[in-house]
């Protein structure tokens, strides 16, 4: 794999691993609203909670035994009115997956915005950190010079750097950049610029080479 098909599946797995609460999130709320039925729990307990004067209104609740055998306690934050009906009546209406208990989404939950604002974040973070390493990434690791000691030929995709004997490689990557009297070849995690020294090049950008070359200090 060559240097940019590396950070392109770094930053897809980056991605995937900042991104999957959210997306866990959006597929439990798909599958309530498509698969989900609405029942009546009963209130088991209730509380007040003041993280610095934002009253939390706190519901603890267990579903009828046909929804949930083990008659698990589960808790909701709802909103104030919510609350105070369900304080008042002992019971609250929850939309629920029949087979799945644990999913569950109680009537006047409150929702937060902080997932998604601290995944935006997190993503942007990722998006600007891979434009820097793309504009960066020759200075902070400058190619391997070499001069070609024979014509560049065409090959099987793949990535060497071969030593053949004292200051003489066999060169084989994907060309990432070519010009008169110079290529440059993408070789795993490193690049290697070939001096073509009156040799000739018949292979075109994104095509991969192979040359013998030998190092320049």
């Amino acid at each position: 794999m060559t240097r940019r098909g590396s950070a392109l599946v770094t930053l897809v797995l980056l991605a995937v691993v900042v991104n999957l609460p959210l997306l866990n999130h959006a597929w439990t709320q798909w599958r309530l609203d498509r698969s989900g039925v609405d029942v009546t729990a009963t209130v088991t307990s209730h509380r007040l909670v003041d993280p610095g004067g934002d009253v939390s209104h706190r519901i603890w609740f267990i579903f009828p035994a046909d929804i949930d055998a083990g008659r698990s306690t589960r808790r909701a934050e709802v909103e104030k009115s919510t609350y105070d009906d369900a304080v008042a009546s002992g019971r609250i209406g929850v939309r629920v997956v029949e087979n799945d208990p644990a999913v569950f989404r109680a009537d006047g939950a409150v929702t937060s915005r902080v997932l998604l604002v601290v995944t935006l974040i997190a993503d942007a973070i990722l998006v600007v950190a891979f434009l820097l390493w793309r504009r960066f990434r020759d200075r902070l690791r400058p190619p391997l010079r070499t001069v070609a000691l024979g014509d560049v030929e065409s090959c099987e995709p793949g990535a060497l750097l071969d030593r053949l004997e004292e200051g003489l490689y066999l060169v084989r990557g994907e060309v990432a950049h070519v010009e008169d009297g110079r290529l440059v070849l993408e070789v795993g995690d490193r690049s290697v610029e070939v001096l073509l020294d009156g040799h000739h090049n018949p292979v075109g950008r994104r095509q991969p080479a192979q040359v013998r070359a030998r190092l320049i200090d």
